[in-house]
């Protein structure tokens, strides 16, 4: 009985780690996603419209392995994947 009790007890402490574990890594990936009204525009070619030209300059920015930092939107060091999901965010709202 009393190695059922804790075995029970141990079970729910290593469940609860694992449980908030996860939480930590998939808290630190998404973290830098979060950088909304700190954003720069995607307006990459400067014709008052974020569209298709602007998100592929930010893709050829991107395989090229850029340090340009007009391609930097999220001001994060990097130009990579979180750049190309504001200039995605910003084609589809419309906004420039």
């Amino acid at each position: 009985m009393k190695s059922t009790v804790i075995s029970i007890i141990l079970g729910i402490i290593i469940v609860a780690a694992v449980g908030l574990g996860v939480w930590l890594i998939i808290r630190k990936f998404t973290a830098n996603a979060d950088v909304s009204g700190t954003e720069k525009s995607c307006d990459l070619n400067k014709d008052e419209k974020v569209d298709a030209l602007d998100i592929n300059a930010m893709i050829s920015a991107i395989s090229d392995k850029s340090e340009n930092p007009n391609y930097d939107l999220n001001k994060d060091g990097k130009v990579d994947n979180l750049d190309l999901n504001i200039c995605l965010k910003q084609a589809k709202s419309g906004t420039s």
